[in-house]
């Protein structure tokens, strides 16, 4: 019985990405000197490919991928400086990790670029772009964690509950 119960659950047992497709992420371009967001902040479902471009600014354009966030600048100007003045992702289910950074963006360090456990923040602050400029943020180190779907942990649970019905008899 024992040895059917184990053959069962690795048959079926399965992970899953654990990425951002599929969760639904708050974009919107902050500026602390005006206390909040502007522009036109909003809600976007996150999926592969330019359907869930969101274009936040008159200034750029954003899309968010399963392990990435792609930023392209469509104008040319300077970033009024404040305390914070840049993108904010906020409202992250996902855990994110292993964060690198590419962009021809002048001035950018790395130093701008803070996270936490639901956001990301990108401080723009002072920094000039133009209609070349793109910006590329690469995470989990381009593959998402492997996590174990519910059915596998169901089965694994069913299957160790058999074990210990087994037992249990033969100890009766």
């Amino acid at each position: 019985m024992k040895k059917i119960s184990c053959l069962f659950v690795c048959l079926f047992a399965g992970t899953v990405n654990a990425g951002l497709i599929g969760d639904t992420v708050h974009v919107a371009h902050n500026w602390s000197s005006l206390g909040s967001e502007i522009y036109s902040p909003m809600d976007v479902l996150v999926e592969n490919g330019s359907g869930d471009l969101a274009n936040v600014s008159p200034h750029y354009s954003v899309d968010i991928d399963d392990t990435s966030v792609f930023v392209d600048f469509s104008s040319t100007t300077s970033w009024n400086t404040g305390a914070f003045n840049g993108l904010v992702i906020s409202d992250i289910d996902s855990l994110l990790s292993d964060f690198s950074v590419s962009t021809n963006f002048v001035g950018w360090d790395d130093s701008r670029f803070t996270h936490s456990s639901d956001s990301l923040m990108f401080n723009w602050n002072g920094l000039s772009f133009n209609n070349n400029t793109t910006f590329q943020l690469d995470f989990n180190g381009g593959n998402t964690p492997q996590v174990p779907e519910p059915a596998s942990i169901l089965l694994l649970g069913l299957g160790l509950a058999g074990v210990g019905f087994s037992r249990r008899k033969k100890s009766a």
